[in-house]
């Protein structure tokens, strides 16, 4: 059954890395040649034709899974303008500054799942299932494209989202129908409204939340920072974890009771009546926890295991592991976009492994080596997933875990049944309890985040190597009877020594990332790196430095910046800085605007150059006189055969100045689009002067501003420029060798289930 499930989940992953849903000629060229084969040896090779048959079907099914959810998606004559919608909320709205976000089912005029943000000071009070009339904006499926960063294209897929927007401020908006009949999501908000006034004093309150409804949104910041630095965040909230341990508790009590009474045992055996009481308090925890699909999946774990006993099908732990499996992967087969999906199967498997070692060993002998077997095991994993890991997480887990199972979690549920019972005494007990375990834990993690060496971070490799580097640690754990240690060895020397990006002496690599409506660039050379501006951030303390930039110099394994240059003042060009500045040690800031920025900087000046490994860099800035825009610093970048130029937001005043003072420095085969490509830059006389063959713009999806200005994409056309946007290629990456190479991210690494865009022009 194992190796059945491998291969479905082998055939669903072999699809998700299709550019496009459509199947090509060269691919039912191969569908064909596999029918074929297993044809003519099904009777010599009937198992492995079976697993080809197999994997071709999780190929299908992943296939009709994806054009399903594809199909729905809103049309277009629905976005990017105002429409009324008729709908539901669909699960537990989240409040924030002033600000709710909440997923909306739509009923009318189409049908479709679609994530909402609502802005303002005086919000309507939203409750799940609620059904509303509402005014709202809507757009295509859309998110940053970066090396390193998180996918949200991706993401929205796997929720199956069919787009996203906003709600407008309008006298259409009203509730139509409260939901005062029993469902699912309106208990979990009773819930939730009946613990706030317990829970909302307390400093882990949130956590609480959590490990009872699975909303995590009340989490503090710096709660989730610490469990994130220590590798306990799959603690804190609904897990397979608590899912399994509370089911497990259940079966054993019941099943102790059952025996306590001679004439039960005769009508039904113990075993098989705590597995029904298991199967039905994990399922009630699932549906508490919304059953989103984290919870379905750890369901499906424990439903295997309790109706194996049910119905006296007596299997092997694998056999179970791999039904469960095959389950998830019916069920969902976009599970395979979930971290959580990888780290809990990958988890168990290396539980049921190691609880198979040592048997004769002291229980705490044995759970401490399962602990550090699941902490080395997971590091390849943890490393892909989120470019960095903690060291002394196999500490923190070995301490956290009993408590989080036996006193928070377990304290936790109690005091929910308390409160249900209106019973304030006890619920305020329970919940202190649980509190203070959490406080007390979190003296140790605050502990061990406070060594210097216990983050570590990793740069991304391909899929191969991080697949070598599991099979590496796979055969290091393995017994060492079977004398395969040796193999492990060979594995990782291959992965230290493949060779990885180098930049020769003389050359540049300028990337400029994806980040919206902003701007952020990273300038390497052979051993300098520089950051030109830092993109956006956000009052609810979203930034593009956490988001974007700081993920992408990981994925480079930068250790540090040379210069970071902050052309000026505006949100967009700065609002990252601070996160840039904790993340990485900086050896000089230029910039305009030294009164925003707190660590010590030196002006751009103009004629401030500086040569890194052969590479040439010129601040080419404007009248000391300018303000704002036109005040942005200007960067030129040239090696023996190429430049780019870096204007920033500069407009037509600076351009001209530019023109006037230092004519003969702006010719230069790439031009950064002053000013996103607003209509009040990019003169004629300023790409006469600069002559590009290429203009990179960096600019938003869809941004409110409409840049770049069609006027200004029409005179780049007329200048026979070459136009690449952020907004369509996602990171855009020049290497300044002896040729220029441009490469754009949305076409790399392009995935069926992301938006699809072609450039603005190309001559």
């Amino acid at each position: 059954m194992l190796i059945y499930s491998l291969s479905f989940l082998l055939g669903i992953l072999v699809f998700s890395l299709k550019n496009t849903l459509t199947i090509s000629g060269f691919e039912w060229g191969v569908i064909f040649a596999i029918f074929f084969a297993v044809f003519v040896t099904f009777k010599q090779y009937k198992t492995h034709s079976i697993k080809m048959m197999i994997l071709l079907l999780g190929f299908a099914w992943m296939g009709v899974f994806s054009a399903h959810i594809l199909k729905s998606q809103v049309g277009t004559v629905y976005l990017n303008a105002p429409i009324n919608i008729i709908g539901k909320i669909s699960d537990l709205p989240k409040i924030s500054n002033h600000k709710a976000t909440f997923i909306f089912k739509v009923e009318q005029p189409f049908n479709a799942k679609v994530k909402l943000s609502w802005y303002g000071k005086n919000l309507p009070v939203l409750q799940a299932n609620d059904q509303w009339h509402l005014r709202v904006t809507l757009k295509r499926n859309n998110g940053y494209q970066n090396l390193g960063g998180f996918d949200y294209e991706q993401w929205l897929f796997y929720k199956q989202i069919d787009a996203t927007g906003y709600v407008r401020s309008s006298i259409n908006n009203k509730l139509i129908k409260p939901n005062n009949g029993l469902s699912i999501n309106k208990f979990r908000q009773n819930i939730k409204q009946t613990l706030s006034k317990f829970l909302n004093k307390l400093q882990f309150g949130g956590v609480l939340n959590a490990l009872v409804i699975g909303d995590r949104t009340l989490i503090s910041e710096y709660n989730w920072a610490l469990f994130k630095a220590t590798n306990t965040t799959h603690l804190s909230v609904i897990s397979g974890l608590h899912i399994g341990l509370i089911s497990g508790f259940i079966f054993l009590f019941t099943g102790f009771l059952w025996r306590q009474c001679a004439k039960c045992t005769l009508r039904a055996p113990a075993l098989i009546i705590g597995s029904y009481f298991g199967l039905i308090s994990a399922l009630i925890y699932a549906l508490i926890a919304g059953f989103s699909i984290p919870t379905q999946r750890a369901f499906i774990m424990a439903g295997v295991v309790f109706l194996s006993i049910i119905f006296r099908r007596y299997h092997t732990i694998w056999q179970l592991y791999g039904m469960a499996l095959l389950l998830v992967l019916i069920i969902n087969p976009l599970s395979i976009f979930s971290v959580g999906f990888w780290l809990s199967f990958y988890v168990v498997a290396i539980i049921i492994y190691g609880a198979s070692q040592h048997k004769n060993r002291h229980w705490i002998v044995r759970l401490i080596y399962i602990q550090l077997l699941i902490s080395l095991a997971t590091m390849p994993l943890i490393a892909w997933f989120f470019n960095s890991g903690s060291i002394l997480s196999p500490i923190a887990n070995l301490v956290a875990i009993p408590i989080f199972s036996f006193i928070s979690t377990p304290f936790a549920l109690i005091g929910a049944i308390f409160a249900h019972l209106q019973l304030p005494l006890l619920t305020t007990l329970s919940f202190d309890i649980a509190n203070q375990s959490l406080i007390i834990l979190s003296v140790l993690l605050e502990y061990l985040q406070s060594f210097h060496f216990n983050q570590w971070h990793y740069t991304q490799v391909s899929s191969a190597e991080m697949l070598l580097l599991i099979i590496a640690i796979l055969i290091a754990i393995l017994p060492s009877a079977l004398k395969l240690r040796k193999i492990a060895i060979v594995l990782l020397l291959l992965i230290v020594f493949h060779p990885s990006e180098k930049i020769i002496k003389g050359s540049a690599v300028v990337t400029i990332l994806d980040v919206g409506q902003g701007l952020a660039n990273v300038v390497r050379t052979q051993n300098h790196t520089l950051l030109f501006d830092t993109g956006s951030g956000y009052p609810s303390g979203f930034n593009i430095g956490d988001a974007v930039v700081i993920p992408y110099l990981r994925s480079k394994q930068i250790q540090y910046l040379d210069k970071i240059i902050i052309s000026h003042g505006d949100n967009d060009h700065i609002g990252g800085l601070n996160s840039v500045l904790k993340a990485f040690n900086t050896l000089e800031i230029h910039t305009s605007v030294p009164n925003k920025i707190q660590a010590t900087t030196t002006l751009c000046e103009k004629g401030r150059h500086w040569i890194w490994d052969d590479v040439l860099f010129e601040i080419l800035n404007s009248d000391d006189n300018f303000k704002g825009n036109n005040a942005s610093c200007v960067l030129k970048i040239s090696t023996h055969s190429h430049s780019v130029l870096l204007s920033s937001d500069i407009e037509k005043k600076a351009e001209k100045y530019l023109i006037s003072t230092q004519k003969d420095k702006l010719l230069s085969n790439i031009l950064i689009s002053p000013h996103h490509g607003s209509k009040t830059s990019s003169s004629d006389e300023f790409l006469e002067a600069i002559s590009p063959k290429w203009v990179v713009v960096s600019s938003g999806y869809k941004n409110r501003f409409n840049h770049p200005a069609k006027v200004v994409v029409n005179r780049y056309k007329n200048h026979n420029i070459n136009i690449l946007n952020t907004s369509c290629a996602g990171q855009i990456e020049i290497f300044l060798g002896k040729d220029i190479v441009i490469n754009q991210y949305r076409q790399d690494y392009a995935r069926y289930y992301q938006r699809q865009c072609s450039a603005i022009f190309k001559k």
